[in-house]
């Protein structure tokens, strides 16, 4: 009779021990989990301008598409609200990799290859359609200023707008500068604050933004604010 009833305590004992063992497991799981959270949420505030790292990687590098990958490397810009005190004069914005719509692998790096001058455009937008003429007139007349290079960037796709495809659209244009697709979530143009169309931003050979400017311009707007700015 003792030894059974010691039996049934050893058996007990056990059962315990492992209940024990078992609850202990999923507390440390849950901890841990708990801690990886935290460290996912940074702890930023709504106030930080957060760092934007990578887009939507929907399309795959080298496949022909009227959306590309864009990888973002560097601190977002604010949008623009007030072109006459823009937060972002100074700053030295994101550089973006990505494609072009053809799938070619296409850089821009503030500071690399002189003063650039970024144009984003969507194809459905009346005023990149009048505007892309005047760009176009800026360069047949010689007044591009020496050293200043332009890369348009496709943004804000729809299939269900007018001039769809913008690889078609862009290139019936007459457009001769090379053309960024956008990411589907618009990554490039979040990434250096566009706020309306067409947007264009002039990043000088420091690597800084020179200033920023949104909508339709004639032609003699648009070269007074390209010489003004790079100053």
């Amino acid at each position: 009779m003792l030894e059974e009833m010691t039996m049934t305590t050893k058996k007990t004992t056990t059962n315990t021990n492992s209940t024990r063992l078992v609850v202990a497991a999923i507390v440390v799981a849950i901890a841990s989990a708990l801690i990886v959270a935290v460290v996912a949420g940074g702890g930023s505030s709504d106030d930080d301008v957060a760092p934007v790292t990578t887009s939507s990687t929907a399309v795959a590098p080298g496949a022909a598409a009227e959306n590309q990958p864009v990888v973002v490397d560097g601190m977002a810009l604010e949008p623009l609200t007030d072109e006459s005190a823009d937060p972002a004069v100074g700053l030295t914005p994101p550089t973006l990799s990505g494609a072009s719509f053809d799938g070619s692998a296409l850089s821009i790096t503030p500071g690399q290859g002189g003063d650039v001058l970024l144009v984003f455009l969507a194809h459905w937008c009346p005023h990149c359609n009048a505007e892309i003429p005047v760009i176009l007139d800026w360069q047949g007349n010689g007044m591009i200023p020496e050293g200043l290079s332009i890369v348009g960037i496709s943004t804000a796709v729809s299939a269900d707008r007018p001039n769809f495809p913008p690889s078609d659209w862009i290139a019936s244009k007459g457009w001769s500068w090379p053309v960024m697709a956008d990411s589907v979530d618009q990554a490039a143009a979040a990434a250096y604050g566009v706020s309306g169309y067409p947007f264009m931003v002039i990043v000088g050979a420091d690597g800084t933004v020179k200033g920023r400017t949104s909508g339709e311009k004639g032609l003699e707007f648009l070269d007074a604010w390209v010489r003004s700015t790079l100053g």
